[in-house]
């Protein structure tokens, strides 16, 4: 079981001198033991609205004992050079999701 932890999700496009613009989205989900492993991973197919890129977590849990220790791990996503003018990213875990707006790099 993931949880999204809201307040860590950013996206920006990086437009960095002599290299195609970059999507980049960066986030955290928090899990109930160690041994995890997650990604963000674009949904086939995307929503009705082209400006909205839609990610999916993906989560897969330890195959032996794992101690519980409730750990965070750090999401990372990037698309170079963006499919589409995207205004927006929005995250789904599959007992939630979070919109966030792109904005400037930080």
């Amino acid at each position: 079981m993931t949880v999204l932890l809201r307040n860590t999700f950013r996206a920006w496009i990086d437009r960095a001198p002599g290299a195609p613009p970059k999507l980049v989205m960066t986030g955290d989900v928090r899990v109930p033991t160690d041994g995890w492993q997650a990604r963000l991973t674009k949904r086939t197919p995307q929503g009705i609205n082209p400006k909205i890129l839609i990610l999916d977590v993906s989560a897969d849990q330890p195959a032996g004992a794992a101690q519980e220790q409730i750990t965070t791990i750090p999401l990372r996503y990037e698309e170079s050079p963006p499919q589409d003018e995207y205004g927006q990213v929005m995250i789904a875990n599959g007992r939630g999701e979070i919109v966030v707006n792109i904005g400037r790099p930080h």
